[in-house]
């Protein structure tokens, strides 16, 4: 870890150094900006100051006196002014009448105030480090001449921004200095929970999948460690579950076991299920003149319609015989309202296959329209581990299976049959049709049988279906 405490101390003050070069660079682009705009100003008002305060001595130079020391007096005091290095007044003609430059009186100098670029009469350039700004002097719409200052940059704007620039770097060092100290103890603090957590993977990589790690904060470090913990605990029940059911193909009941102790599961357990039953009708005459693989093809087709609609309602499916599906729910976990899944499960079937049928008939493709019979009973079965030690299937076994069974083989073509143990917890969610008492095959007993009314597609019948769920 302390290879970690040097790389992150590193990288702290690598970020924090660009980070605080960055920021200055910004910084002394926007001062020297506004301090050069602020020369400008000053230039501006200096030359404009300049130019009205020479227009009396500039009339007096067509009289008969001469206004030199008028006019040696204001350059004097404008040259004596921080940065002004240079300062020129002009009559009409151009020829240089007063400057700080004494050499240059009397020259003739290139006039600046009249530019096409020039603001409000006043025209501002640049020449090297130097800002040069002239402002006409004008009596009475009549040019009496021109006044010209000179400012040096470097005088006036690098001294603060140097200043400033030292001022940043010392901030920028007193933050490198706190921000790597915090740095190193913000390490220190996660060294301790890393370094256990990192061993505990390190376990758990190897095969041992009782580690835990015991979480030590709230933070993000705290969260992944619990995270890990209930990784490491699903991962010991799912190894559980899988060295108990690992010969089982069904991944849905896998998948549902995973949630509970399989201990007492193994030898089978008696509850109350309801059982399923859905049969594709008269499918040997349907796969008559049929390929194998089509009618393989057209076996997978409805068994993935069926099933696709058990696994929504949360059922088991517990095998497929021949052309049937069988399927229970309530167990291998608890459902309390196993028999309106059940009917919920077959109405949707029932109405997936007209959507299906409606749609062939659409197409005109040449598709095999099918239907199907539903047998629900609900009752008292035994749901566990049937077979070797080799293979074996988790079923349900009891008379409930028998009774489910034989009421689908009374069904009509798209036909639901239920028992009174069904329409019982069923009634009021469902239409149901009392369609009288039949005698079972197997049983002394008559069974009241109810039918389901599915309504029209997509009408009323599915209103019910709605209250099921």
């Amino acid at each position: 870890m302390g290879s970690l405490q040097v790389k992150f101390s590193a990288l702290v003050v690598a970020l924090l150094m660009t980070a605080c070069v960055a920021l200055a660079v910004l910084a002394t682009r926007h001062e020297r900006r506004a301090l050069e705009a602020e020369v400008e100003n000053r230039g501006r008002t200096l030359a404009s100051n300049l130019a009205g305060a020479a227009k009396e001595p500039l009339l007096d130079a067509g009289r008969a006196f001469s206004p030199e020391l008028s006019l040696d007096k204001l350059i004097q005091d404008v040259g004596d002014r921080d940065g002004v290095v240079a300062v020129r007044l002009l009559d009409r003609d151009g020829r240089v009448l007063a400057s700080t430059d004494p050499g240059q009186r009397g020259e003739r100098r290139e006039s600046l105030a009249g530019h096409p670029q020039a603001a409000d009469g006043v025209w501002v350039g640049r020449l090297g480090s130097r800002l040069q700004v002239a402002a006409p002097v004008i009596h009475s719409d009549v040019l009496l001449g021109e006044a010209q200052i000179e400012l040096d940059l470097r005088l006036l704007v690098d001294p603060v921004v140097v200043s400033n620039a030292q001022q940043l770097a010392a901030v920028a060092v007193v933050v490198v200095v706190i921000g790597v100290f915090a740095g190193i103890g913000f390490v220190a603090l996660l060294v301790g929970p890393l370094r256990r957590l990192r061993v505990g993977v390190e376990r758990l990589a190897a095969g041992d999948v009782t580690v835990r790690v015991p979480p030590t904060s709230g933070d993000e470090v705290g969260e992944l460690t619990r995270a890990f913990n209930e990784m490491g605990d699903a991962l010991e029940q799912k190894q559980k579950i899988q060295q108990a059911f690992g010969r089982y193909v069904d991944d849905y009941v896998l998948n549902q076991l995973l949630e509970n102790d399989t201990d007492e599961k193994q030898a089978g357990i008696e509850r109350e299920v309801t059982i399923l039953f859905v049969d594709i009708r008269q499918f040997t005459r349907l796969s008559e003149g049929m390929n194998a693989n089509d009618v393989v093809g057209l076996l997978n087709e409805c068994f993935q319609l069926i099933s696709d609609l058990i696994l929504e309602a949360e059922g088991t499916i517990d095998k497929f015989i021949g052309d049937s599906v069988m399927a229970y729910f309530g167990a291998p976990l608890p459902q309390a309202d196993h028999a309106l899944r059940a009917v919920t499960a077959a109405i949707e079937i029932a109405r997936a296959v007209e959507r299906r049928n409606a749609q062939l008939a659409a197409a005109e493709d040449g598709g095999v329209p099918i239907s199907i019979g539903v047998g629900i009973h609900t009752g008292i079965v035994v749901v566990g581990n049937i077979g070797s030690d080799r293979r074996a299937d988790f079923t349900a076994i009891g008379d409930a299976v028998n009774v489910a069974h034989r009421l689908e083989k009374l069904a009509r073509p798209g036909e639901i049959l239920v028992s009174e143990a069904v329409q019982r917890q069923a009634r009021g969610a469902a239409r149901l049709r009392f369609e009288g008492e039949r005698q079972l095959s197997g049983r002394e007993e008559p069974v009241h049988v109810y039918s389901v009314d599915l309504g029209p597609l997509g009408g009323a019948g599915a209103e019910g279906v709605a209250e099921l769920t």
